[in-house]
């Protein structure tokens, strides 16, 4: 085969010849005239019509070899041929033979016929080189002459009624094959001048190349159609078009949100690349020994390969970890297949981690995702097991594992500045594309494009600068440190560190399926890894352990602190004793037939099959509490310490009788009376103990303990409750701490009357607790339930909508809503939700909400009043936040009412009189 480097470009090193690089070099071939793919060669490979466009866009002097479509001529030590590209006019492939095998590289192409280009050829060859933009199955376009169509009646419709339609595509390529389709359809483009100095172009080398188009003049586009470049959307030309209608052509327009992504009226998929089912047909056609991917999706679209049968690697820089990686993990006969002479570029690991994140973003299922995380970890190891580990936390979308406490301070602010300066683009410029995105990740992306010189970057490289930001002080000195890394990285590696650096990677990837992967990729039971990663609250260490076949090694240690075990919801007493006793025994102890109540836990040593009871869900604040030797720690429910924001209970701690873990609440209270939440939010924002000195501590607490996880230097989790709740009761508690009081209960009705009792005293409702059960860590099973019931459902209107993030990130997806005023009349605004409605539902708002706009106000857009959602909430509390005075605690979307019109909504004194609802149950 022959032999391939690639550095920026393709290269043939034996040959000294190089395909499309992105630099200048002494001999290359140029596939067709686009910006992306010419540059100031000395020696060029091209077809008459390539290079007569290349000089009009890059005039110089350079020697020039002129190919004819077909016509075989010889070089140094190979020959080559050129086939028709299909992609813009001019656009070639090459066909290269030389003694080592032959080898056919595509550049951009496309299979389907087209207006403007020649119609695509091919032929067989050992080697294919192709690139793969649309490369995932997604991306299958529409017939085009569908797609025509409906762009033309875009138009048609336009015109009709009086206004412009302005259609946004490439000068070179895409304008002309627009241009055609109009002509054809009877109407008249009107041309940018960028569009028609390409489009004479065309003239002057195809003669044949149909009329009738005009140039853009100020004052005369009523009637035609205006074809522009996407760059010109925002300029004067376009703008002062007060009623235009603009769309946007391209392939990307079978993505969610095309059309508020390019601030479009609308999106039509027409595009000068191949889309997965003809980059499937073409490897098919030309049945290549060994096929090599390059750009968009080539990652994903050489596994899809590789499942097909053929051999296949992605070969683009970006995607080059997975080839080394896949070639370290195979055997070598089959690295023996891979092109002899190959040397590719150091790979920049956080690139291919960027790949992977958009390959696990786009694909459908759990297991796929699962799937591809475990081939990458898997690979990874086989390189270097820290490697994994440290891919791991990122995969949550952590700089950190999630018991280390270190933070980065990098908000959005300091990720601005640091996008500013590495790009060079202005405040108002970054305002308005991050309004676009309304997604930090793809702001950066964007912002980036273009403006960077990226050089690799490994996995431990990104590692060592989020220590380096976090050691690093102030907010100036760390915009600057991010501004020199953003600055040499590619966008997509950039786009995937500022994601880390937020905290989310928002492409529908949960730890729990990290973990899945980590126990596929090591064939660890997947039960273990769980369990290892709950004690150590830290998946990169897990997966280590993993790699190694050690996860037995993971134990519970103090001032490390681990997820809490959660409790399922039921929805009422009766479905809750049921989950409690399915066999329907009242209660009674299956050995002995007696009440499996605790009225005597000294009686429980060894813990019976069924003992039952519940105790008050308090409204406060999750807490795990270590001490050992004066020392005290606390950690909330996702292991954030928040030691400094309770210093009077770290002071109280100090008194307690022996080194322990706890579990519990710290619950706002006064001489003996709870407190609410609300109340102890006040306390969230204190740091230190200097907050507390008398005068400031006007918000007392203390600490309800309901379990111990480890009692003098012994892990308690594989104690049953039963025991763990007698060394509870065991202990002394000082001064500011309470043991929470618990109930046996035998039935639904006993149930009720707890419940009702927690309720009076201002709790949300009860857990019930399996006193055989064992500590599980961040589990949600059946041994611990709640009921909790919910005080009622407002309906009301909606009154503004804003985009979503992530996943949601281009939809109309976060709402506020109204009640309105009995005596006024007035809507007044009661809150703000984003949960329980469907993707599907979502789309629909998003499409009714922009057609009903009627102001907007930076990222929020104020609606006309005509949507009713029925809301669910926990709590009625008064708040200054909202006009009606009310806030609603954990909103929920409940449903969607179109039986209900805005007039039948609820109103303030309903609302209201739910105030009193909390106080009294």
């Amino acid at each position: 085969m022959i032999p391939i480097r690639y550095t920026r470009g393709l290269e043939l090193p034996q040959h000294g010849l190089w395909l499309d690089p992105w630099d200048a070099r002494p001999f290359a071939f140029v596939s067709h005239a686009h910006s992306d793919h010419i540059a100031d060669h000395r020696e060029i490979i091209a077809t008459p019509g390539t290079a007569r466009l290349m000089d009009a866009r890059m005039p110089g002097v350079r020697k020039r070899h002129l190919l004819p479509f077909g016509e075989r001529r010889e070089f140094d030590g190979f020959a080559a041929t050129l086939l028709p590209a299909g992609h813009i006019f001019g656009s070639a492939q090459i066909f290269l033979e030389s003694d080592a095998g032959s080898l056919l590289y595509t550049g951009d192409f496309k299979l389907r016929p087209s207006l403007s280009a020649e119609p695509t050829e091919w032929c067989h060859a050992e080697t294919l080189i192709m690139e793969t933009t649309y490369g995932l199955p997604k991306y299958c376009m529409p017939p085009t002459e569908e797609t025509v169509a409906r762009m033309v009646a875009f138009c048609q419709e336009a015109i009709e009624e009086g206004a412009v339609p302005v259609l946004l595509g490439y000068s070179l390529g895409k304008s002309q094959e627009i241009l055609c389709a109009l002509l054809q359809a009877g109407l008249t483009p009107m041309l940018h001048g960028a569009v028609w100095r390409m489009t004479q172009l065309y003239r002057e080398l195809r003669p044949d190349f149909p009329a009738g188009y005009v140039r853009y003049a100020q004052g005369q586009v009523e009637g035609k159609v205006l074809v522009c470049p996407p760059s010109a959307a925002k300029s004067l030309m376009v703008t002062r078009i007060k009623n235009r209608r603009t769309a946007v052509l391209t392939g990307w327009a079978l993505d969610p949100g095309a059309t508020f992504r390019y601030q479009c009226d609308a999106a039509f998929p027409l595009t000068d690349h191949a889309d997965y089912p003809d980059l499937v047909r073409y490897v098919e056609l030309v049945q290549p020994k060994l096929v090599l991917t390059l750009h968009g999706f080539a990652g994903d679209f050489a596994r899809d390969l590789r499942e097909r049968g053929f051999e296949a690697w992605a070969l683009s820089q970006e995607n080059q970890l997975e080839l080394k990686l896949a070639h370290a993990a195979k055997p070598a006969r089959a690295v023996a297949d891979a092109p002899a002479g190959r040397a590719p570029a150091e790979p920049s690991e956080l690139l291919a981690f960027a790949r992977l994140g958009e390959q696990i973003s786009g694909a459908a299922s759990k297991l796929k995702k699962i799937a591809l995380l475990a081939e990458y970890l898997a690979q990874l190891a086989a390189l270097d097991s820290e490697l994994a580990g440290i891919a791991a936390v990122f995969l949550t979308g952590r700089p950190f594992a999630q018991s280390d406490n270190r933070t980065l301070q990098t908000g959005w602010a300091v990720i601005r500045r640091a996008l500013g300066a590495a790009s060079g683009k202005p405040e108002s410029e970054l305002r308005q594309i991050s309004r676009r995105h309304n997604d930090a990740g793809n702001t950066a992306y964007e912002a980036l494009l273009g403006a960077t010189a990226p050089e690799p970057f490994s996995l431990r490289d990104a590692h060592g600068f989020f220590e380096a930001l976090h050691l690093a002080r102030g907010p100036l000195v760390k915009t600057e440190l991010l501004q020199e890394r953003l600055a040499r990285l590619d966008p997509w590696a950039g786009n995937y560190l500022v994601r880390i650096l937020t905290g989310d990677l928002r492409i529908g990837l949960r730890e729990g399926l990290v973990e899945d992967a980590v126990a596929a990729a090591f064939h660890a039971p997947a039960e273990d890894v769980r369990e290892a990663n709950m004690l150590l609250g830290d998946i990169g260490r897990t997966a280590l352990l993993a790699a190694r076949g050690a996860l037995a090694e993971a134990s519970l240690t103090l001032f490390r602190p681990i997820k809490c075990m959660l409790a399922s919801p039921e929805p009422t007493a009766a479905a809750l004793f049921e989950r409690m006793v399915p066999d329907g025994k009242d209660g009674k102890n299956e050995n002995d037939g007696t009440v499996a109540s605790h009225q005597s836990h000294s009686s429980h040593s060894s813990h019976p099959q069924h003992t039952y009871w519940v105790e008050d869900k308090f409204d406060g604040i999750r807490a795990q509490l270590h001490f050992d030797g004066g020392q005290v720690r606390i950690y909330t429910r996702d292991l954030r310490e928040v030691t400094g924001q309770f210093a009077d209970v770290v002071r109280h701690a100090r008194a307690l009788p022996a080194p322990v873990i706890l579990d519990g609440e710290i619950l706002a209270y006064d001489e003996g009376r709870k407190l609410t939440f609300f109340d102890l939010q006040k306390r969230l924002g204190r740091k230190t103990e200097d907050d507390l000195f008398e005068g400031r501590s006007d918000v007392p607490v203390i600490y309800r303990a309901f379990d111990l996880l480890w009692l003098r230097g012994e892990s308690l989790l594989r104690r049953p409750l039963v025991e763990r709740r007698r060394l509870l009761e065991g202990l002394a508690f000082p001064k500011g701490f309470e043991l929470t009081p618990i109930t046996p209960v035998h039935s639904p009705a006993e149930i009720d009357a707890a419940f009702n009792a927690a309720r009076l005293r201002h709790n949300e409702g009860l857990i019930a607790k399996d006193g055989a059960s064992l500590y599980t860590p961040g589990r949600r099973g059946l041994a611990w339930l709640k009921l909790k019931k919910q005080l009622a459902t407002l309906d009301v209107v909606v009154t503004g909508a804003e985009y979503g993030h992530g996943k949601r990130s281009g939809k109309l997806s976060d709402y506020t809503f109204a009640v309105r005023d009995d005596e006024t009349g007035a809507l007044l605004n009661i809150g703000k939700a984003y949960s329980g409605v469907t993707d599907e539902e979502i789309e629909e708002l998003t499409e009714h909400f922009l057609a009903t706009t009627v102001a907007i106000h930076g990222n929020f857009r104020e609606v006309r009043p005509e949507i009713v959602f029925e809301v669910a909430f926990d709590a009625v509390n008064p708040s200054t936040r909202h006009p009606s005075g009310l806030a609603l605690r954990f909103p929920r979307i409940k449903a969607i009412r179109r039986d209900k019109t805005p007039a039948e909504i609820d109103t303030l004194s309903y609302a209201k009189s739910l105030v009193s609802v909390v106080e009294i149950q």
